[in-house]
């Protein structure tokens, strides 16, 4: 009973992982953003803000990162939102998404 218990909890964190790690915009909610300059907007409103793009050399390989940094202050939801659409702009790349707090402390 007690095996039945922990697999029913384990299950239950793994799908609640999954859908954080792969979520899913609809088609309605990738008409919704918009790349106009250094800026990305969702609805007609700056949801982030393009910083410095890196290419990294790693074990052979280039690979492009490409760094937003968000409006809000806070992880939220948007921040999934954005991640997901320029991971769909740009497939090859490695996406980050800051938010401010986290971007000033970068700058120490």
């Amino acid at each position: 009973m007690k095996k039945l218990k922990y697999a029913s909890i384990i299950s239950f964190l793994f799908l609640c992982s999954c859908s954080v790690i792969n979520p899913i915009l609809t088609e309605e909610e990738k008409e919704k953003f918009v790349l106009k300059g250094d800026k990305v907007l969702y609805e007609g409103e700056v949801v982030g803000v393009f910083g410095p793009m890196e290419y990294e050399y790693s074990n052979g390989k280039f690979q492009k990162e490409i760094s937003v940094v968000q409006k809000s202050f806070y992880y939220d939801e948007m921040t999934v939102k954005i991640a997901h659409f320029l991971s769909i702009r740009f497939p090859k790349s490695k996406i980050e998404v800051k938010v401010p707090r986290d971007d000033q402390l970068d700058r120490f």
